[in-house]
């Protein structure tokens, strides 16, 4: 570009190169799929060219030089293979994964100012080894490549290089190729010829659509469309039933081929005419290499009016039909000045700033509900109470709205996330020598987008683990009475206002002695420690940072590293774990998560006369309790929640707190069960005053480091009160309390 481009625009280009990739990588696992499978959609690896074009295009326009090269010799690439000139095979696709890789670091290196010709080297890298995959000729064309199909020159002469190529494969897997003609008013073609289209793909590949020399007016233009089925006659026939379309098979040598005859009376969509007596396309320049799409599959979704009734015109078609172009082109025009996208772009900044003023009015709203609580307690102001309460009612509603509706806007679906995984798993497998398949459910459910960009790392590391810890070898397997092929499998879904993420692979299980003997041998754990936990306990060793099962790091795991990275990651989003493992048989690991953390809602509470906010989205359960069921074990307050010992902690300790009530202690108190990573602890709170919306404030520096404490939130009334770092409490709880924390 000659100008430079303005800070949004880059951060729009960025945004658009960012989904191109991602739907690019969905093509390629899609792709690998079908090779597994042994069938092969072309259009998968159209529309995977396509958004390689369209990067390339952009790049270009922003002077991204690293993703214009590497997208140009990747086109290159992938001309051939959707050419039939080089065969799809595992090599070839790590090539496609390793750019798909290269394309997210520039577009994150382009984010944060890396620009122009750095990291060219590795692109030079990729692109020398793409070039020599793309220059192999690894398919030679049949000596008889029409397999016995009497096709006619003027049909084989306006086919483009991918066409032909699509004819080829089709007689090679030995489809029949049928002739479908149809008439399509010129206003409505875009319509009819994807109508057509969709009730054709079922059946084959629509190799072609070429306009014919026949029109019954100025007013529709004639195609043929070439399809390739493993099907009979009747069914193509049956197929177009209601569009007036006129279908035929193609003769073969020594055979003559079927009289055609229409499929059913006329529509108004699709024109009726008198079935033409030969098959005379009409002469168009055949175009091939990287730069023709063709048309049929290889083209765009439909070609326009325009676009075909122009080829029509050009090949010699009556001027009547080329007048007919010529207003219809007038008509595109004037449709194109008007946007047909129906979706805009926000910086997610600007939502945090929406969602902290709809944070501040819910206070604002909570002031209100105290004068009208004051306005009630006057009896002569009657009227006035009951109007304040239908406003104050009609305001609450429009809030709640603006609320959800803020949070919709901020929403993804975790299938972001798992078409990464997907490609991490199919890497890493390789890698160990392991078959590995993964099977995901619940891909549509949606999180806040902050909180699914953090899920990247944790969820990787957890693939990680799954297939170097849990996945057997295949001889292992075999030995063990399994199928050779391991299983990983990701469910989600909604729980009320969480989302729940269960990863589980059917592998060997985690080896409860051997994590012992390791915490014990790194002196995690003293030997009379040891032999106290209980099971949930010992699985919870496994995110202890340094410790490993495996004797020898490698490349792959090996360092205590990765499940320590899953903890500190899934805490910093206030979620929780929990493990699951049974011996040869696989390991659960469960993940809950809060929907958005952009919407506070807390817990009122109040502790030895002072009142605290806690965030609801670290707390599990509240329950009433007397000081009977408060027992100490080793100098720390514990109870028992349902077989489980639950370590609890109180306020007045943590903060140093002098009670300001006499009676000291009372003997009924309140216990908020709270949860971060894979620990559980309980707070002892002597008072539950209900559930509020918050905004979190600063203490400013002075006061920002204050264990325990994350901020300062207004309640109604113009109150100040403290909110509770949860993470920072179960830390220093868990701390003190060594390894007997659940």
């Amino acid at each position: 570009m000659s100008e430079t481009p303005t800070e949004k625009a880059l951060q729009e280009f960025l945004s658009e190169a960012q989904e191109i990739v991602e739907a690019f990588n969905r093509d390629l696992l899609a792709l690998d799929d079908q090779r597994a499978a042994g069938s092969f959609d072309p259009e998968v690896i159209n529309d995977a060219f396509r958004a390689v074009h369209s990067l390339k295009g952009l790049s270009g326009l922003f002077g991204i030089n690293r993703m214009t090269a590497l997208s140009h010799n990747l086109e290159n690439l992938l001309d051939s293979l959707r050419l039939g000139r080089v065969e799809l095979q595992p090599a070839t696709l790590d090539l496609l994964f390793e750019a798909v890789t290269l394309f997210n670091r520039i577009v994150s290196e382009t984010a944060s100012g890396v620009t122009g010709d750095e990291g060219m080297e590795q692109v030079e890298d990729l692109i020398a080894r793409l070039d020599r995959v793309a220059l192999r000729k690894e398919s030679a064309n049949d000596a008889s490549p029409w397999g016995g199909w009497e096709l006619d020159a003027s049909l084989l002469s306006v086919l483009t290089e991918y066409e032909e190529h699509r004819l080829r494969e089709n007689i090679k897997s030995g489809r029949s190729l049928f002739r479908i003609h149809a008439a399509f008013d010129l206003m409505t073609i875009d319509k009819g010829l994807d109508e057509l289209k969709a009730r054709l793909k079922p059946l084959g590949e629509v190799i072609t659509y070429l306009p014919s020399a026949e029109a019954a007016n100025d007013q529709q233009i004639e195609l043929d469309v070439i399809l390739g089925a493993q099907a009979e006659l009747r069914a193509v026939q049956e197929a177009v039933v209601g569009t007036g379309a006129i279908v035929a098979l193609l003769p073969k040598r020594n055979g003559s081929a079927p009289v055609m005859r229409p499929a059913a009376p006329p529509t108004a969509t699709l024109a009726p005419q008198a079935a033409p007596n030969t098959f005379a396309p009409v002469a168009a320049a055949a175009t091939s290499g990287s730069g023709s799409s063709g048309s049929g599959s290889s083209g765009s979704a439909a070609m326009n009016a325009s676009a075909v009734v122009g080829k029509a015109a050009t090949a010699g078609v009556a001027g009547a039909t080329a007048i007919g172009a010529a207003r219809i082109d007038r008509d595109e025009e004037e449709l194109t000045l008007k946007s047909v996208a129906q979706t805009v772009r926000v910086d997610i900044r600007k939502l945090d700033n929406l969602m902290n003023i709809v944070g501040e009015l819910g206070i604002a709203r909570a002031g209100l509900q105290q004068l009208l609580d004051r306005v009630k307690a006057d009896r002569q102001q009657t009227k006035l109470a009951r109007d304040l309460h239908h406003e104050l009612r009609s305001l609450s509603r429009r809030l709640d709205e603006l609320q959800a509706g803020i949070l919709e806007v901020r929403m993804v679906p975790l299938g972001q996330v798992f078409d990464k995984l997907s490609r991490v798993v199919r890497k890493i497998s390789r890698d160990a020598g392991k078959e590995i398949r993964l099977s995901i459910a619940g891909a549509d459910t949606e999180l806040d987008k902050l909180i699914v960009e953090e899920l990247s790392d944790p969820l990787m590391h957890v693939m990680r683990n799954c297939i170097d810890h849990g996945i057997e070898r295949p001889e292992v397997r075999r030995a063990a009475g399994k199928s050779e092929i391991g299983i990983i499998s990701i469910r989600a879904e909604q729980r009320g206002n969480h989302v729940v993420i269960q990863i589980e692979d059917d592998g060997s299980g985690l080896d409860e002695k051997k994590l012992v003997q390791k915490a014990v041998e790194r002196g995690i754990l003293g030997e009379s420690e040891a032999r106290e936990l209980g099971r949930r306990d010992i699985y919870n060793l496994i995110f202890l940072p340094g410790l490993s099962t495996k004797d020898i790091p490698d490349e792959m795991s090996g360092r205590g590293v990765g499940m320590d990275v899953v903890k500190t990651n899934i805490a910093r989003l206030s979620g929780i774990i929990d493990v699951e493992s049974e011996p040869g048989a696989g390991t659960r690991l469960t993940l809950t998560l809060p929907i958005t953390l952009a919407i506070i809602q807390a817990l009122i509470i109040r502790a030895a006369g002072r009142t605290f906010a806690v965030p609801l989205n670290s707390v599990l359960e509240s329950l009433r309790i007397t000081q009977r069921d408060v027992r100490t074990i080793e100098r720390r307050e514990v109870m028992s929640l349902r077989g489980q010992t639950l370590p609890l902690a109180r306020l007045e300790r943590l903060f140093r707190l002098e009670r300001q009530d006499l009676g000291g202690v009372p003997q009924k108190q309140y216990v908020v069960v709270v949860g971060l990573a894979q620990h559980r602890i309980g707070i002892l709170v002597d008072e539950l005053m209900g559930q509020e919306d918050i905004v979190i404030k600063s203490l400013g520096r002075a006061l920002s480091n204050i264990p325990g404490i994350a901020g300062a939130t207004e309640l109604g009334g113009k109150k100040t009160v403290l909110v509770l770092d949860v993470a920072q409490i179960v830390e220093e709880a868990v701390a003190s309390g060594g390894s007997e924390a659940a």
